[in-house]
């Protein structure tokens, strides 16, 4: 847990995308599947949702590294362009009930951000047409050269809030996301949409689902403490 600042106030909350606030990660997972059949590289579901939160340039390398003897032969460019333009053509963009509604109250009460691994398109894309005029700031797998586990997303998103870090808390639903939280010396509360509570050891709390999640958002005051007991991890 952190320990509190002195008058400090929360005056922000920043959000992972996929898996948080849609529920996108299997359409992820069948888009590289489909380019990586095409180019006749093996690989595993799993890792996809194991990695979660690195940029996608990251995770492509890496499966690449693991499926094929020769990984150099490969243009990793045009494999994400590729998996872009697949993701685009199947996936629905499916929000977690209660969640726009949530943040549209919270809002009104805080700076609201988002900080994913993924594409800048496709950001852009789910956040304007589910979440529309909520987020001030958007930071994606473009705007950083080196994301997620590392702290660099979160302190770009902090920048550009013109916030300490002691004013924020984030919302993680990966391993690797609530790491690179972390690091940048952040609360992190984690969401295990995907995988087991137990991989979450790093969060401050771990909130079992997305209708306590709601119920959380719906309570939170610019004067919540990281450091309180009262939601223990479950």
């Amino acid at each position: 847990m952190l320990l509190p600042h002195g008058d400090d106030l929360l005056k922000a909350v920043i959000f992972d995308m996929d898996g948080v606030l849609v529920d996108s990660m299997s359409d992820h997972a069948e888009a590289v599947q489909h380019i990586f059949d095409e180019i006749g590289v093996e690989m595993d579901k799993q890792d996809i949702f194991e990695r979660e939160g690195e940029r996608t340039v990251d995770i492509v390398r890496f499966l690449l590294q693991k499926g094929s003897a020769d990984a150099s032969q490969f243009d990793i460019s045009d494999i994400v362009e590729r998996y872009i333009e697949e993701f685009n053509r199947i996936a629905e963009f499916k929000v977690f009930d209660g969640m726009p509604e949530c943040l549209s109250g919270l809002k009104d009460k805080f700076k609201l951000a988002v900080v994913s691994g993924s594409d800048r398109p496709i950001v852009q894309d789910i956040i304007q047409s589910e979440y529309p005029g909520i987020f001030r700031e958007l930071v994606t797998a473009d705007d950083v050269q080196r994301g997620k586990p590392e702290p660099d997303p979160y302190l770009k998103a902090i920048e550009m809030l013109g916030i300490s870090s002691h004013e924020a808390i984030v919302i993680e639903n990966a391993p690797m996301g609530v790491e690179s939280a972390k690091k940048a010396g952040l609360c992190c509360m984690a969401v295990p949409t995907y995988l087991d509570a137990e991989k979450f050891h790093q969060a401050d709390m771990v909130i079992e689902n997305h209708t306590r999640l709601v119920e959380f958002l719906n309570e939170l005051e610019p004067s919540y403490d990281c450091s309180r007991s009262d939601l223990s991890k479950s």
